[in-house]
């Protein structure tokens, strides 16, 4: 027998030429060669039955993607009387066929390997970008947490924040700070008061919240002490 190469090359092309061919029973030969050696699949029955089962057929073999293997499809009609040969009628197909680039000893997967292939390079890559948009999310936020954190230590190394504190907070520690002098016509009391006042608002306007002051009230001598020397 002649050997041909593949004329078909998917599985629907296959299922039409079994439905429009003269008979109801198939096989399928592996290498093309028609003998019981070769037979991979056998159907016996009616024409809507073998349509499924050569389905099935051949879904096995497009499914295994390393097989790039010719087959040959025969198809045969139901003998009606002793001793008549049946009508057959066979057509060769590939459904997974290799392809080449370069040369012809290179040889690349099939689609469907190829396309698992991408899927997974696909899921790589957005896995690579979550994890990327989760370190530039971290870096953001360690940038940010140090302002938080430096809040009242970022105002205490502001310079004038520094002299103000000093003066203000220094009277009431060291206890022998010498006491502003009085504005002219108002008293001494008073204008200690005054400027007390006055440096509390030039510290709010700075960013100090009456929060800070409390948490400089509640902290203890040896503490404050500490702070002025930070300063």
């Amino acid at each position: 027998m002649a050997v041909f190469k593949a004329e078909l090359f998917n599985i629907q092309q296959v299922l039409h030429f079994y439905e429009g061919a003269e008979g109801e029973n198939f096989k399928i030969f592996a290498r093309m060669n028609p003998t019981d050696a070769y037979c991979r699949y056998s159907f016996t029955g009616s024409k809507e039955e073998g349509i499924n089962e050569l389905e099935t057929a051949l879904l096995q073999i497009k499914n295994n993607a390393e097989n790039f293997n010719e087959y040959l499809l025969q198809v045969s009609s139901n003998v009606s009387k002793k001793g008549q040969k049946p009508e057959m009628t066979n057509i060769t197909f590939q459904l997974n066929k290799p392809q080449y680039f370069g040369s012809s000893n290179f040889q690349q997967n099939n689609p469907v390997r190829t396309e698992i292939l991408l899927e997974k390079l696909v899921e790589q890559n957005q896995l690579l970008i979550t994890k990327m948009s989760a370190k530039e999310a971290e870096e953001d936020f360690e940038e940010e947490e140090p302002e938080q954190e430096e809040g009242l230590a970022g105002i205490l190394k502001n310079p004038e924040v520094q002299s103000m504190l000093i003066g203000a907070i220094g009277r009431f520690i060291a206890g022998n700070a010498p006491v502003a002098a009085a504005i002219a016509g108002i008293p001494k009391e008073e204008s200690h008061h005054f400027e007390c006042i006055q440096i509390v608002e030039s510290l709010m306007e700075k960013g100090v919240t009456i929060e800070h002051l409390r948490a400089l009230d509640k902290m203890s001598t040896v503490k404050l002490n500490s702070l002025l020397l930070m300063l």
